[in-house]
Order: C-alpha cells, then sequence, then structure tokens
C-alpha cells in the first residue's frame, strides 16, 4: 500500500529566517499547495503524483523532474518520484522514448514524438545527495540511458547537435525560437542549445552513477560523451562578441551543401542558461554570459530573469507567457549553475530579488497564492496575450523559489551525503538556519543566532541524529570543517585576528 501525502506542518523541515516573516509565510504557502495539488492516478495499481493541474490525468516531463528539486526537502512527506517511476514504466521499450507528456490513467501519449527537456539523471542524483538512498538506481538506469539514447539516435542534425521538434517541446511554448509547430514535427532545421546542454548535463549525472556503482567502463563513457558535446555547444552555440548561446539554422543536405559559417537566431532567450549548468562554460564565457543575464535592460527585470531579452522586439512587459515571463524552472537552471561554478553571493543575490517578487505578487494581488509565472516587469503574475492569467495555487514547479531556493541560496544550506558533507554559508540576518531537516538517514538542525557578521559573534546550533561534517563558509570564501556528533553540539563564532569583515571560527561551547 503506497504512503499517503498528508500536509502537517510540524512534519516539514523549519526555516529559520529573522526579519523575513514574508518568506517564512510563502514557503509553508508552497507546501500547502503541493499536498493540494495531489493527485491520484485512479487506474488500477495507481498511485498519488504531484500535478500542476490536478483535474487533468495529464503528468508533463520537466514539470516532474522539476517538482523533486522540491520534494527533496519534505522529508518524506511527498513525493515526485511517483512521477518519475509512472513515466519510466510508460516509455517505449523499444527505442527508449519518453514523451513530453501523458495521459497517466489512458497510459496514452499526449502529443506524438514530441519531448520534453530530459532532466532525469539530474533529478535522481540530487535526490541521492540530500536522502543518501542509492537503491534507486540500478532500477531507473535503463530507462534514463534508454532516453539519453532515443535523443542521440533520434534528435540529432547531421552537425552532430540537438533540436526540439518546437518550442513547445523545449517546454519554453510560444517563445521566438522557431515554427511552432512545424508541420512534421522536425523543429524546422534548428539546433537548440538547451537540448544540448540537457544532454550534456544527463551525461554527467550518468557519469556520476554509474561511477557511485562501480561501472567504471561506463562512467567514463558519460564523461566522455560530457565533454564531446560541451564542446559542440560551443564551437556552434556560442557567440563571442555578444557573449551569448544562440540556437541556429542549419539546413538538412538535401537543401544544398553544408553551411560553411553559422546562421545564428537572434534571439535572445533564457535557454542560454542551460550550458552553465551542463559544465559547458569556462570563466570568461560565464562572465560574458553574466553581464547579459544581470543586465536590467536584457534580463535582470523587477521580477527575474525575463524569459526573453527586453531588447527582443517580441518581448511583453506582462510576461506574453514565454516572451517574457519569468518561470521557475529557468531560474533554478541558472541561479543552480551559478551555485555550480562558484558564484555563490551572485546565486544569493538573484534568489533574494526573486523572492522578493514573488513575495510582492503575494501581499499585493488578489488572490493571494503563488502563480505558473510572473511578470517581468510590475510586480504581477504573468498575463498571456490573450490578456488572461496564468493558472494560480501553481506548486507545481513554482514551489522551487519558496522551498528550494529558500534553503540553498538564502538560508544558504547545501547537503551532500555522498560526503556525509553539510555546507552552511551563513546569510547576514541575525537569525538563520534550519530545523528538523531530513539528510542522509537521519533529521538534523543547524541555526545561528545573534550573528553580527562586522564583529564575528554568534552563536551555532546543532542537533543530529547521526554524525556528519560541517562545512562553515564565511563570506570571504574562508572554509572552517567540524567534525558534527550525533546530540545537541553549540559554538561559539569568534572574529579571526586581523581577518577582513565576515570572517570567523568556531569555538566549542
Amino acid at each position: 500500500m503506497h504512503k499517503e501525502f498528508i500536509y502537517k506542518k510540524e512534519n516539514l523541515p523549519k526555516p529559520i529566517i529573522s526579519g523575513r516573516e514574508d518568506l517564512v509565510e510563502l514557503y509553508y504557502k508552497a507546501w500547502e499547495l503541493a499536498f493540494q495539488n495531489v493527485a491520484c492516478v485512479k487506474r488500477e495499481g495507481g498511485v498519488p503524483c504531484l500535478s500542476c493541474i490536478p483535474s487533468l490525468p495529464r503528468m508533463w516531463v520537466w514539470d516532474s523532474c522539476l517538482m523533486t528539486f522540491i520534494t527533496n526537502y519534505s522529508n518524506g512527506t511527498i513525493s515526485a518520484f511517483n512521477n518519475l517511476d509512472i513515466l519510466y514504466d510508460m516509455r517505449r521499450k523499444e527505442d527508449g522514448f519518453i514523451a513530453m507528456a501523458y495521459d497517466y490513467e489512458e497510459k496514452k501519449v499526449c502529443f506524438g514524438e514530441r519531448i520534453n527537456p530530459p532532466l532525469f539523471a539530474w533529478a535522481e542524483w540530487q535526490y541521492y545527495l540530500i536522502s543518501g538512498d542509492k537503491s534507486r538506481f540500478e532500477r531507473v538506469l535503463p530507462a534514463i540511458e534508454g532516453m539519453y539514447s532515443f535523443i542521440e539516435n533520434a534528435r540529432r542534425r547531421v552537425c552532430g547537435l540537438y533540436w526540439f521538434t518546437d518550442p513547445g517541446a523545449s517546454g519554453m511554448d510560444n517563445s521566438p525560437r522557431g515554427a511552432f509547430p512545424t508541420a512534421h514535427q522536425d523543429g524546422g532545421d534548428i539546433c537548440h542549445v538547451d537540448l544540448a546542454a540537457q544532454q550534456a548535463l544527463s551525461a554527467w549525472y550518468l557519469s556520476m552513477i554509474f561511477d557511485l556503482i562501480g561501472n567504471t567502463e561506463k562512467a567514463c563513457f558519460y564523461k566522455e560523451e560530457h565533454a564531446r558535446i560541451c564542446e559542440l555547444i560551443n564551437a556552434y552555440h556560442w557567440h563571442e562578441e555578444s557573449g551569448f548561446y544562440y540556437d541556429f539554422f542549419y539546413p538538412h543536405p538535401m537543401y544544398g551543401p553544408p553551411i560553411d559559417h553559422l546562421n545564428f537566431l537572434n534571439s535572445k532567450t533564457i535557454a542560454a542558461a542551460w550550458p552553465i549548468i551542463a559544465g559547458a562554460v569556462d570563466e570568461n564565457k560565464l562572465a560574458k554570459l553574466n553581464a547579459n543575464f544581470l543586465d536590467p535592460k536584457q534580463f535582470y527585470t523587477d521580477i527575474p530573469f525575463a524569459s526573453l531579452s527586453k531588447q527582443d522586439v517580441n518581448y511583453a512587459p506582462t510576461g506574453g507567457y514565454w516572451k517574457g515571463g519569468t518561470w521557475a524552472s529557468t531560474n533554478y537552471a541558472l541561479i543552480k549553475g551559478w551555485t555550480d561554478n562558484g558564484c555563490y553571493a551572485l546565486a544569493r543575490e538573484a534568489a533574494i530579488k526573486y523572492l522578493d517578487g514573488m513575495c510582492r505578487v503575494y501581499r499585493e494581488f488578489d488572490p493571494h497564492t503563488i502563480w505558473e509565472c510572473y511578470a517581468p516587469e510590475g510586480f504581477l503574475p504573468c498575463y498571456r496575450k490573450s490578456g488572461s492569467v496564468v493558472r494560480s495555487d501553481f506548486v507545481g514547479w513554482s514551489g522551487i523559489g519558496p522551498i528550494t531556493m529558500l534553503i540553498e541560496n538564502v538560508i544558504g544550506l547545501n547537503l551532500n551525503a555522498h560526503e556525509n558533507t553539510v555546507t552552511f554559508r551563513p546569510s547576514s540576518y541575525k537569525e538563520s538556519g534550519i530545523e528538523n531537516l531530513f539528510f542522509n538517514g537521519g533529521y538534523i538542525s543547524v541555526v545561528l543566532r545573534g550573528y553580527h557578521p562586522e564583529k564575528g559573534k554568534g552563536e551555532l546550533f546543532i542537533k543530529a541524529e547521526k554524525p556528519f561534517r560541517l562545512e562553515l563558509v564565511t563570506e570571504d570564501e574562508q572554509i572552517q570543517k567540524i567534525e558534527i556528533a550525533a546530540g545537541e553540539s553549540t559554538f561559539r563564532t569568534v572574529k579571526h585576528p586581523q581577518a577582513p569583515d565576515g570572517s570567523f571560527c568556531l569555538r566549542g561551547v
């Protein structure tokens, strides 16, 4: 019998962040909506799953993958991995195809041969990093590898790069990235930078998984695949002068000889964020990309990040769905990519700006809820071209900001069960941390109280059911590693002699 998903506030992690009661309120609102949006598969053997539209028995791939980044922090009270298991089960066994969406009651493909961003390997690895549970890997690898192979065999151009059938398949429905949809679902000879990066991302995490389970041959294969795809991304999609990744047009050889130059699609979209998290960027490219994403005249809008540059003729200040709308899915890809590349302060600043915008809409707009996406300007929910507002009560992936980014970026906790390590980068709030968080087989609490960063004063309270290593990182990137024993511990922060502001060490109390 499958465990029911029942909302009880006391069973969830408790965020501590002084002076930001609005963020805490939005955090619990996101959890309430997540539990309200549970749908139960009614057919025999059906299980509860998460849905952005509970009244419609339809499940999308990238929504489902992204919702796991929320439920990883639920202490096991709710999970999006039932979604992934349903998708794996409905795959086409002969070639590995997993459709972008299914009717999960009828077990039918909804939109033909269209696929969604393949984020399965990333989702499975992130779950392991928090839970410490690697039992899923052997069971789910055939489906993940099958989808990887399908994309290699059925979604590559002659030049070796990758294509979605249309912008809707990429998840960016009406983004100006090509025909919508093409008559034969062939992508209109466009190569999509996000699918290339997502395939590289899959290869990287497949290599990590196979390395963990001891299959060195496959681990090496996928590391080589990752390097190969990243090289292609930078050879074809990167434009040095503007410092940005673009989709481009590569006509089929039947229309003439292969082109000897690149035909970039001249729309700057948020799809360019994916090479960052895929590990395709070097320091120079990252700096140039960041200059674009942090430009208020392009992507760094009232509620960041616009999905289409403000300089594009198609841009809509009220969002227009993917013609400027701010989305949790791509925001997380960018902010998580910055974190993975060591841009911690930048990721925190952007996460706070995004959450500040969500809180303001929650406070000022009726109904007071969380929305499918947000207008880049004006502190409003996103509006479509028709003038209608997007879906409300959308958790759904819109819970990534209030839950996942709050824990990982604002509070600054990052969990690594693979190394049994918790990294804590305290913010400047007087009190911050989390209580009652499940990590690597036991519950932990990590809270810094009475913190004065300029004086280096404060007390760190730790509670752990199992031992772990704490890495405390100060604002100037000084790291102190502490072995935490099971039970309760208290440490007093002490400013380093002759050290810059924000640098301190810990002493046991």
